[in-house]
């Protein structure tokens, strides 16, 4: 059935997510979920007869939030595999409707939290003009927030996954115009990362307490052929590793905060280029790309380091493969600056 919501209704709710936005927003697992890709998929499964196996295992790897990663948890890793084992049946039935969609994979998965995931996002892909993004926590932040306006009535249980995202969808669809004044334009994107993080705000708190939050990536999405800069000479940066894409995305963002000093800590570059810049999204990567940026690997030279020695350090690590992969976080006072070789003053 079809959620009906007054206008009192969603102005109370809109008013509840008000209030808890800024705590809870801000918890986002950022680069586990980044949009880029997702806008990409959207795009490629139009036509799920040209998906390629790599493509969708990869797409599928997002939804379970192990983007780029290989230690995908083994109950997906399962239902992945028969994703896309059935994929070539699946296209054969194949109608663009979210009912359709949801049926045979119900059908052929079964049921569970894993399983609901799974499904609601590949019917997201196929139908995302009928159905929003969903799972199983978004569908427990919209549930909690419904209890909280006293519409317990209206809350769903995720073990029927079209009744389930049918409810998600249209909740989402009228409180969205509500939450305009307060995400401004990118009002799409935050309330459904405000609802996950909300869904998920017991892990996430925790998660809290023991690291502190990372901050979201500025700079999301890097191409070499397009990206400029003004102040620094972009070109000069001649290999195209991770450690050289997170370097270009250190001095785009320096190009949008002008007021930032180029004499930064090893902290102050981590905030600035966070997990997730240049949609380098898994951790390990990011981390050796991060070391290998600071040293002198492959003539590097994009920092100066009052002590040479500190620079050595670095290249050492980036070069031998049983590195120390978190040593940057070990020397975050350490204060470094740009090579004035990549200014353009």
């Amino acid at each position: 059935m079809s959620l009906q919501l007054t206008d009192t209704k969603k102005k109370s709710l809109a008013a509840l997510v008000k209030t808890h936005h800024e705590q809870h927003l801000g918890r986002f697992p950022f680069a586990k979920y980044p949009i880029e890709p997702l806008e990409v998929w959207r795009q490629q499964f139009a036509d799920p007869a040209n998906i390629e196996a790599d493509t969708l295992r990869a797409a599928l790897s997002w939804s379970c939030g192990k983007w780029q990663q290989q230690s995908i948890p083994y109950p997906y890793k399962k239902l992945h595999l028969t994703v896309v084992s059935h994929w070539k049946n699946f296209v054969e039935q194949y109608k663009p409707e979210s009912p359709s969609v949801i049926s045979y994979w119900t059908d052929l998965l079964g049921k569970g939290e894993d399983t609901f995931n799974t499904i609601a996002f590949l019917t997201y892909l196929l139908c995302s003009d009928q159905v929003e993004l969903t799972d199983s926590r978004r569908i427990k932040g919209m549930n909690d927030l419904l209890i909280e306006a006293e519409l317990s009535d209206e809350c769903v249980e995720p073990e029927d996954v079209a009744e389930s995202v049918e409810q998600y969808t249209d909740f989402y669809r009228q409180i969205l115009p509500k939450t305009q004044s307060i995400f401004g334009d990118q009002a799409s994107l935050k309330l459904g990362r405000f609802l996950f993080a909300y869904g998920y705000r017991d892990v996430l708190s925790k998660v809290a307490e023991s690291s502190p939050n990372q901050p979201e990536p500025i700079i999301t999405a890097l191409d070499w052929e397009t990206a400029s800069s003004k102040r620094f000479n972009l070109n000069l940066i001649t290999e195209r590793a991770n450690a050289d894409r997170l370097f270009a995305c250190l001095l785009l963002v320096l190009e949008k905060q002008p007021e930032t000093s180029e004499q930064l800590t090893i902290q102050d570059i981590m905030n600035l280029v966070p997990l997730g810049s240049g949609g380098i999204c898994n951790p390990s990567s990011y981390n050796y790309a991060f070391i290998a940026m600071l040293g002198k690997q492959k003539g590097r030279d994009y920092f100066l380091f009052d002590d040479p020695a500190t620079a050595e350090a670095f290249t050492q690590q980036a070069n031998q493969s049983t590195r120390d992969m978190n040593f940057h976080k070990k020397n975050l006072d350490i204060v470094v600056k740009i090579s004035p070789k990549y200014r353009n003053d």
